[in-house]
């Protein structure tokens, strides 16, 4: 019969990999408040431009307007992975930040692929989404340590009588 104790320790792997993993997603929030945007001399980071294109009502009716949306959400999820994380149920609070890595990785990975370098007077300037995404990568690989570093504690019983 296999019996599992009350707790399960999580190895130094696990630790080191939700260490990673917030490391990570700070990263992804400090991201999203640097230059997203150059116009002339004016830098806007995510939200100054996501107010813009709201306020021209470039995405009305679209369903990009909901990527929108999600993305202004992403500070206050961020803040409840690291509290979840801080509580000690890792395996929740990294199901979570691999979403948000997924989410915030893509984004930014297109504004990075679509950027024209910082040389560019009108476009995507590239720090912000630079940024996001090597913390988006950082949480990802911290995600997956945290599922690899965890060690179950099933005993077996080897006793006597049924």
């Amino acid at each position: 019969m296999l019996t599992t104790s009350g707790g399960r320790p999580h190895t130094p792997v696990a630790f080191a990999a939700a260490a990673v993993a917030v490391a990570g997603l700070a990263a992804v929030g400090v991201g999203t408040f640097l230059p997203w945007v150059r116009s002339g001399d004016v830098l806007r980071d995510s939200y100054q431009s996501i107010a813009l294109i709201r306020t021209i009502n470039v995405l009305d009716g679209s369903p990009l307007a909901l990527v929108l949306d999600t993305w202004t959400l992403l500070i206050p999820v961020i803040t409840v992975c690291v509290v979840v994380y801080a509580l000690g149920f890792r395996r929740s609070a990294a199901t979570l930040s691999g979403v948000v890595a997924i989410i915030s990785g893509t984004v930014a990975g297109s504004a990075t692929v679509v950027s024209g370098g910082e040389e560019v007077h009108l476009g995507i300037s590239s720090t912000g989404p630079v940024t996001t995404l090597i913390g988006s990568v950082l949480t990802l690989v911290g995600v997956v340590g945290i599922f690899a570093g965890r060690r179950s504690r099933a005993t077996e019983d080897a006793g006597g009588e049924p």
